[in-house]
């Protein structure tokens, strides 16, 4: 056989850190999507609301902080009514976490599926992403809603120019949540018990982003570390972009994207780099 023959893949020992085979991606989307189905529907099967809990969940949530955060605690909401300071954060973190969640069990969910067939493992958590994108979607349609009407009772909007930031800022979450649970998953795999120690960790990281409270009251001192982390201009910009109480911060939304790219490019780095050898692990 000559050594001109084109296969249509191959295995080989050594994998390239940068060896990602993005067009192999797009010639599986079809499964991609098939994906996307299946989690969709799979989550709300045999359950009583259905989907409905898409929209349920935020508003739960939204009731609660405002109780204990907003009439308990008294923590300011900037002049902002509460349900839509709340919701920003709500709908930004959630899909945040979701996202990594999802990403971050990779190989043990499907440890079963990856040594039955051979498909580019990426498909996996980029299908985890899209799914929760859409519900991220709904959620934010549900938002637009209550502003409007807010709107509406008070005769009064505040959208700042910021808002033509809002879908880069919720690509910027996607791309931060799928990056960090690709180098997670790596170790996860390898270490099990790391489990219990990350999901106490994303606890605490959720009160490091501004969910429940405003930048505005975070000490000085804190201030360079608490908007390193790339949710804080996040759900800063979206509140900004509907209600202009402060300034559009451009440094560290800047800061946040140049991190975030590292993250993900590391974060597919070595998931390409270690999805082969994992395998036998797991």
């Amino acid at each position: 056989m000559g050594n001109n023959v084109e296969w249509d893949w191959k295995i080989d020992h050594k994998i390239s850190l940068f060896n990602w085979n993005l067009k192999e991606i797009w010639q599986y989307k079809d499964l991609l999507m098939r994906f996307v189905r299946r989690d969709l529907i799979a989550n709300y099967q045999q359950t009583i609301l259905g989907p409905f809990w898409i929209l349920l969940q935020p508003i739960l949530t939204t009731i609660t902080y405002y109780i204990i955060f907003g009439r308990i605690a008294k923590i300011s909401t900037e002049g902002i009514p509460p349900l839509l300071f709340y919701l920003p954060g709500i709908i930004t973190w959630s899909y945040f976490s979701d996202c990594l969640n999802s990403t971050m069990y990779t190989f043990l969910q499907n440890s079963t599926l990856f040594s039955k067939a051979y498909f580019p493992r990426l498909i996996v958590p980029l299908s985890n992403v899209v799914s929760h994108t859409v519900r991220m979607l709904v959620q934010l349609t549900l938002f637009i809603v209550i502003y409007v009407v807010y709107v509406l009772i008070n005769h009064s909007a505040h959208i700042s120019p910021a808002i033509i930031l809002l879908p880069f800022v919720l690509v910027l979450t996607a791309a931060f949540a799928l990056g960090t649970g690709l180098l997670i998953s790596v170790i996860t795999a390898r270490y099990r018990d790391l489990d219990y120690a990350l999901q106490f960790i994303l606890r605490l990281f959720m009160f490091a982003t501004p969910v429940i409270y405003p930048a505005s009251i975070v000490p000085a001192q804190l201030k360079t570390l608490f908007w390193l982390n790339p949710l804080t201009p996040a759900i800063e910009t979206f509140r900004t972009a509907f209600f202009s109480t402060n300034n559009l911060e451009i440094q560290p939304l800047l800061i946040a994207t140049l991190l975030t790219i590292i993250i993900l490019i590391a974060g597919m780095a070595f998931f390409k780099k270690l999805e082969t050898k994992l395998m036998d692990i797991i």
